[in-house]
């Protein structure tokens, strides 16, 4: 190895990505949620706390989930300068990922302060972290879909009300057995009409494929958050195959949340595998970067060296990822010559190429 060279891990934290599944509050580090709670004199010891963290689930011998730690977290942030300062803390941590642009959720009906406080607070910090890293980060607000269906035409209002160029398109996210996308119809219907992108979490917990389809089929939806059961219906698979439909999902997390496979099955059985090989659209995502306890580059580290794919692949995919992006025309054509000539630059760097067992490799292509 010559001094000029590049290991594989200095490869995945300094090629070019976009991370477009991001929940904000996901990216709260532990040493801020212990001073948020001291700040507003919440009673929260650092075991309590952990336990909303994957990384320390050995020691505390349970793990919340994301989904707890996030409805946590917006009762803990009472003031717009709290949210500045994960925004801020997010884009540090994902520049030294090389991470480039983020899509990020947050959830406006569950906060207690008003949608415009928000989003001027995280506009503020957006253009301080550009200016300081580099980093491009919008803001997708998200349905809470254990909310009503009338409160998500509410939060759509919001934003109308308050309309600001970095809040792109609506999402939903949270859990989804009793509320299907399409009783939040509404919702999307009065977003798309009024100019705003869509997408939405489906089929994240091992749910019917119908999920997925309804999602596009019926709300016309420009992404899919998860959608990993889409495998089991192999006509609808190659259909959205060929029309290209993106999906973001995370390989560094479980597939069906409840669902925590042993490393070997998770390695050669995992649905991204074959999402990848029917040739469905995928981009690698964190989700929930410090809850899950993952980075971007660890999630590409994954594909890699545990689900095998190639460095095409993750070349396609950084490629996958941008075309996916709601950025605009200009930029995206921008980005894809710029950053896929810093991949390739990077890749020629490297002291070896990553050795896949034949039987494990795959050589995404789209």
């Amino acid at each position: 190895m010559t001094t000029d060279s590049l290991s594989l891990d200095q490869f995945f934290h300094s090629f070019p990505k976009a991370d477009l599944h991001y929940h904000l509050l996901g990216g709260v580090r532990l040493s801020t949620m212990l001073d948020f709670a001291s700040k507003y004199g919440v009673e929260l010891s650092e075991r309590d706390a952990k336990s909303y963290y994957r990384a320390h689930q050995r020691e505390t011998g349970i793990v919340k989930g994301g989904i707890e730690a996030l409805t946590f977290l917006y009762q803990i942030m009472k003031e717009p300068e709290d949210y500045a300062r994960v925004l801020f803390e997010v884009a540090e941590d994902a520049h030294a990922c090389g991470v480039r642009y983020i899509e990020t959720f947050w959830n406006p009906n569950d906060t207690e302060l008003s949608y415009a406080t928000v989003t001027d607070a995280l506009a503020e910090a957006i253009d301080k972290t550009q200016q300081q890293f580099g980093i491009v980060i919008r803001l997708i607000p998200s349905i809470n879909r254990e909310k009503s269906p009338e409160e998500a035409v509410e939060m759509v209002n919001m934003m109308l009300d308050y309309s600001h160029p970095y809040a792109l398109g609506i999402g939903i996210d949270y859990k989804e057995h009793n509320a299907p996308v399409e009783h939040f119809w509404k919702a999307y219907k009065l977003a798309q009409k009024n100019g705003l992108r869509l997408t939405a979490h489906c089929s994240e917990f091992g749910l019917h494929w119908r999920n997925v389809e309804t999602g596009i089929e019926l709300l016309q939806l420009e992404r899919i958050d998860h959608g990993y059961t889409i495998i089991d219906n192999l006509e609808l698979t190659n259909h959205y195959a060929k029309t290209g439909i993106p999906f973001t999902v995370i390989p560094s997390n479980t597939y069906y949340f409840t669902q925590w496979p042993d490393h070997q099955d998770w390695c050669l059985n995992h649905p991204i595998r074959t999402m990848a090989k029917a040739g469905l659209n995928i981009i690698p995502c964190t989700d929930d970067w410090h809850i899950h306890n993952t980075t971007s580059a660890n999630c590409y580290r994954v594909m890699v060296e545990d689900f095998g794919f190639d460095l095409d692949s993750l070349r396609q995919m950084m490629v996958n990822s941008i075309q996916a992006s709601w950025a605009d025309d200009d930029t995206k054509q921008q980005w894809l010559k710029q950053w896929c000539h810093e991949f390739d630059s990077l890749r020629s760097q490297l002291a070896a190429e990553p050795t896949i067992p034949a039987d494990k490799l795959i050589q995404y292509r789209r």
